[in-house]
């Protein structure tokens, strides 16, 4: 339960919006806040895209 999450970090100190994200990986705000929240996975070709239009390091989205 206190498992920091890198990622959720990350998008927070980068005022980078949860549904940006979601725009960017093609699925709905609930599916995206799954999988930054660790309760889903991102695909690879999702984790690419992300690091391809945000700069976020591939080391926090795996």
């Amino acid at each position: 339960m206190n498992d920091e999450n890198k990622l959720l970090g990350y998008l927070k100190a980068n005022h980078i919006k949860q549904q940006k994200v979601a725009e960017i990986i093609d699925r709905s705000l609930s599916t995206t806040n799954r999988k930054i929240n660790n309760h889903s996975d991102f695909t690879k070709r999702e984790i690419q895209k992300l690091h391809d239009s945000l700069n976020i390091p591939i080391d926090i989205l795996i």
